[in-house]
């Protein structure tokens, strides 16, 4: 398995909880950041990937994987998060539309007919629909992963074709993101527990659910001041590895990434219904934390939706931003092989 090269993230702006009476939202330089906020990040996504894969993060035994499967059921609440496929590997997106879906600009290919990039739902039975990607719009102001930060790693694909009536559709979360604010994660990435790391590999047909709380925030790295990135940090029972936030959400409830959880969504309970406050697109290493992906004492984190919202209803709506990249139409579909 190849991983990304650890790189150090220069923080412009963290904001933190913590809870007396009530939330208090404090706003820290860079310069005033303790050395043990500074965190190290390792992409989602693992290039060259050519192994099949599975998803989020169990806590300590008797909790198991398997415990946190979704199953590939039509009523299911998640039916709407497919796995997104191509050249071996495997990442995850979430229908926003009928032909639209949320993900991480780091986890496809501009091309996508080229690379036969398939989005695939598990709607009823393992990848009952597989439908090929046409168009990839990644944000205009994305240049690559950690480049020169880890900001704006978010992209709209287009589908060759409606996916079925019934398969649930997630709006977008106008809401700001608060501190502690609880995040439902659904994922198709590698999954194992917290105790000893991965020991599963993602699988396109394999979903799992977990949640974690938003512990901290980087602002706009263009400067307007609102809030673009979410973390959190993967604690383990009683507590020891509780570097950012409140307590840990329970051994069988708390969860963090892997690979191929890359895009995922991270839904939010708002006006009586799921919609998506984020997508997930890195993971985290704390300098007196672990070191090996998805062991308590990790975290990770991604893009806030709000922040993005108007760009993403600007491409649903078809009217794309002048000059921004996006791939050829063409219906080409995959290789058997992928």
């Amino acid at each position: 398995m190849e991983q990304v090269t650890h790189m150090q993230y220069a923080l412009r702006t963290l904001n933190r909880t913590r809870r007396r009476r009530g939330p208090l939202f404090v706003s820290l330089p860079v310069s005033c950041l303790p050395k043990w906020l500074s965190f190290v990040m390792a992409a989602l996504c693992l290039a060259g990937m050519a192994d099949p894969a599975r998803a989020l993060l169990a806590g300590a035994y008797p909790d198991t994987p398997a415990a946190r499967v979704d199953r590939n059921s039509t009523a299911s609440l998640w039916a709407g998060v497919g796995s997104i496929t191509y050249n071996g590997g495997t990442y995850t997106g979430t229908l926003i539309g009928r032909r639209h879906v949320l993900t991480a600009a780091h986890a496809v290919p501009v091309d996508p007919a080229g690379m036969g990039v398939l989005f695939n739902l598990n709607y009823g039975a393992d990848l009952s629909h597989r439908i090929p990607v046409l168009r990839v719009h990644k944000h205009p102001h994305f240049v690559g992963f950690n480049t020169p930060n880890l900001n704006d790693d978010i992209a709209v694909l287009e589908l060759a074709h409606d996916v079925p009536v019934g398969v649930p559709i997630y709006g977008l979360s106008a809401e700001p993101l608060l501190p502690g604010t609880e995040l439902t994660l659904v994922g198709y990435g590698a999954s194992g527990n917290g105790s000893t790391g991965i020991s599963i590999e993602r699988n396109p047909a394999v979903k799992r659910v977990g949640r974690n709380s938003a512990d901290a925030f980087v602002t706009d790295d263009e400067g307007s001041g609102e809030n673009e990135l979410y973390l959190f940090d993967f604690d383990g029972e009683p507590g020891s590895s509780n570097f950012l936030g409140g307590k840990s959400l329970g051994n069988e409830i708390e969860t963090t990434f892997a690979s191929g959880d890359s895009g995922s969504p991270a839904f939010v309970r708002e006006g009586g219904g799921w919609k998506i406050a984020g997508v997930n697109t890195y993971v985290q290493f704390f300098p007196q934390g672990m070191r090996t992906m998805g062991r308590f004492g990790t975290g990770g984190g991604g893009q806030i939706v709000r922040a993005y919202r108007a760009w993403i209803l600007q491409i649903m709506s078809g009217d794309e931003p002048a000059g921004q990249a996006a791939a050829a139409v063409s219906g080409r579909a995959p290789s058997s092989g992928q």
